[in-house]
């Protein structure tokens, strides 16, 4: 009986404060095959895109046919000083992702007009200890990419429930 109280407050709970689960991606259906183009073929970013964009259920362009594709026009990731301490070494690194991109369909009309999404992560470095080693940053940069890819699937999908 306890148990079914709990469960039935926490129900209430998470209802009254407005949580509803994520819509799915409405990118698949209006899209229909879609194809990945970056200035770089073996970018991780243009790869990490189309694996995301087969999950959500849209169809790999094939060799031919027409199909809509997504533009990668610029990517870039730069790591700056954010602040120093004594002796001017640095204590913390910002590192900032910007990616421009644009959608057309395969009637080759513009869908998603060019859009630039940029984000950053600030990190600390310890010359003497393990903290802000080359491997954090190589993961931090990693993890900047599954974000970009989720932004731009987002995006994506706004844009093309709007229409």
């Amino acid at each position: 009986m306890s148990r079914l109280l709990i469960v039935l407050c926490l129900s209430l709970l998470v209802a009254g404060c407005g949580f509803k689960p994520r819509a799915s991606l409405a990118v698949a259906s209006s899209l229909g095959p879609v194809a990945v183009s970056t200035a770089d073929p073996y970018s991780p970013l243009g790869q990490d895109l189309a694996t995301a964009l087969e999950r959500a259920g849209a169809t790999p362009a094939v060799e031919g046919q027409p199909a809509a594709t997504l533009q990668v026009m610029a990517e870039s990731m730069r790591t700056r000083p954010l602040t120093f301490q004594s002796g001017a070494s640095v204590r913390e690194y910002q590192t900032r992702y910007r990616v421009e991109f644009q959608l057309r369909g395969a009637d080759r009309k513009l869908r998603v007009p060019r859009q630039t999404v940029e984000l950053t992560r600030e990190y600390t470095y310890d010359a003497v200890g393990s903290i802000g080693s080359p491997a954090e940053e190589r993961l931090l940069q990693e993890e900047l990419r599954r974000d970009m890819v989720a932004t731009i699937l987002r995006r994506l999908d706004a844009a093309l429930r709007a229409d």
